[in-house]
């Protein structure tokens, strides 16, 4: 005997495609809706907010790029977009939301840079989630914010797909249609469409129509706002409708580290010996930098530097990874852990050692964007040595460590979107005896007060024996859309400097 065929709320892709329908779909894939995948209240919701939402956008993103360079215009998008996501939810979670993606986009308000675009992008992406998955814990928004991410470019080329549109448009157009706003492009669709090809037409023929035309319509630029618009609408509009509420993301894995073979007596073994030899480099590094001991004949103290600096950095990242993959082995002998523990604290002073050689090597040599970020990841290392030690005292496990260490480097790659770095480069090598001032120059306006500090920025002296010097020309800002802290701090500066010499 044949059973009923039975369809239980909504497909999933006819309820997006069909958000402009009436509210009784929505209410009949609800909460039946939801738990089976398809669209519930909350998507079908977003659904019909995200059209208007769109065209906002779009006017805004005009107002706010064409024709500027982008500045602090990008943070107030991300925060328009934000807001206009967070409609019809609670005014809790639209604050909580807010909060976030201003974090996001307080790097970029400083200066905008790919490191302050990226923190501007995760903090959209988390305020998205935040505002519609507010109930789950840091583990499940993670992996949704994952989800997310990687579902967006096949929304972004769903958009592009060319059947989606003729359809669309046939809904719209339909008779039944309760929108008033799909009524006005039923209506005018076809008698604007049709006026534009016979205006066409009559430019071709009509060299009045022509004239007039050229002398109020560049194609040109009306293409390229045309396309400003599309990108804009086709970028903002899957953000304004993620669906995370119907998404089954799994949990994030556990870290599973390689054996390699290692045993409780190859740990042990290790142990000792890696310790005898890094505590002979230890001895050897504090009697050259601190005893006076004499270098080997024939070396510098920039060579030595040179030589040593990053293979210690390299030898104290080895020895992190060393101590992770003997962990599983820490509690079979009891001289295991203090072991371990004293091969971390000697990795610390190693690390140390290293940062101190680069030190010898900059004042020889002078300081470079490389060379300070060595310096950075020097102290990034020794911190995370120091949790590892934290780890093997209370006996955490693999992930613990991994989660602070990503919240340690993450925390040090937001401070360092607001530190001015050619400034403090610049300022390190004009104060040497002989300064490159090639490689000055090619930092750029953001160390123009650098520059002036050191009575650099005459007008009338010589371009510092170049034949042009961008250190010397201070940072452009043209209005408001294109403001940034660190740029409006270094025209502030010089403007300051300036005010002495114009009242004399």
């Amino acid at each position: 005997m044949p059973g009923n065929f039975e369809i239980r709320g909504v497909p999933r892709g006819i309820a997006l495609d069909a958000w402009w329908l009436d509210a009784t779909i929505a209410q009949a894939g609800g909460a039946d809706g939801a738990q089976r995948g398809g669209a519930g209240p909350d998507a079908l919701g977003a659904g019909r907010r995200r059209g208007p939402g769109t065209l906002v956008l779009v006017l805004l993103g005009d107002f706010l790029f064409w024709d500027h360079a982008v500045g602090i215009s990008l943070a107030i998008f991300a925060m328009a977009l934000t807001g206009i996501s967070g409609i019809g939810r609670p005014v809790k979670l639209g604050i909580r939301a807010g909060f976030v993606c201003l974090l996001g986009a307080l790097p970029l308000a400083d200066h905008v840079q790919p490191l302050s675009l990226i923190f501007l992008a995760g903090g959209v992406i988390a305020a998205i989630v935040v505002l519609h998955a507010p109930d789950d814990d840091m583990r499940r928004l993670a992996g949704r914010a994952f989800g997310f991410v990687a579902g967006l470019p096949r929304q972004w080329l769903r958009s592009l797909a060319p059947l989606r549109l003729p359809r669309r448009v046939a809904s719209m157009t339909g008779a039944g249609s309760p929108k008033p706003w799909a009524r006005a492009f039923r209506d005018w669709a076809f008698p604007v469409g049709g006026s534009l090809v016979f205006l066409a037409l009559l430019m071709d023929a009509n060299p009045v129509f022509l004239t007039l035309g050229m002398d109020y319509i560049d194609p040109w630029r009306l293409l390229q706002r045309g396309l400003l618009w599309t990108g804009i609408g086709l970028f903002a509009a899957p953000l304004l409708m993620p669906g995370l509420p119907e998404a089954q993301l799994p949990a994030l894995p556990g870290i599973r580290l390689p054996g390699l073979g290692l045993n409780p007596q190859s740990v042990l073994r290790a142990l000792v010996m890696f310790n005898l030899l890094i505590g002979i480099q230890v001895i050897s590094d504090t009697a050259i930098l601190f005893g006076g001991a004499a270098l080997p004949r024939g070396m510098t103290y920039a060579e030595y530097a040179h030589r040593g600096a990053y293979p210690l950095l390299a030898t104290a990242m080895l020895a992190g990874a060393f101590a992770l993959l003997a962990r599983p082995f820490r509690a079979e002998h009891r001289l295991i852990r203090p072991l371990m523990l004293l091969w971390l604290v000697q990795n610390i002073v190693l690390t140390g050692a290293a940062a101190l050689r680069l030190d010898l090597y900059i004042d020889a040599y002078g300081l470079t964007y490389l060379r300070l970020y060595a310096l950075v990841w020097m102290a990034l290392v020794a911190l995370g040595l120091g949790l590892s030690i934290l780890q093997t005292a209370l006996d955490r496990d693999t992930l613990w460590l991994a989660a602070r260490v990503a919240a340690l480097g993450g925390a040090t790659l937001y401070a360092s979107a607001f530190v001015n770095f050619a400034a403090v480069i610049a300022a390190q090598n004009l104060a040497r005896p002989e300064p490159d001032l090639a490689y000055v120059c090619a930092l750029g306006p953001m160390a123009a007060g650098a520059l002036h500090e050191a009575g650099l920025m005459d007008p009338g002296m010589p371009p510092l024996g170049l034949q042009s010097c961008a250190a010397r020309k201070p940072p452009q800002v043209e209005g408001w859309r294109d403001w940034g802290l660190r740029s409006w701090k270094v025209n502030r500066m010089l403007d300051t400097a300036r005010l002495p010499e114009r009242a004399g």
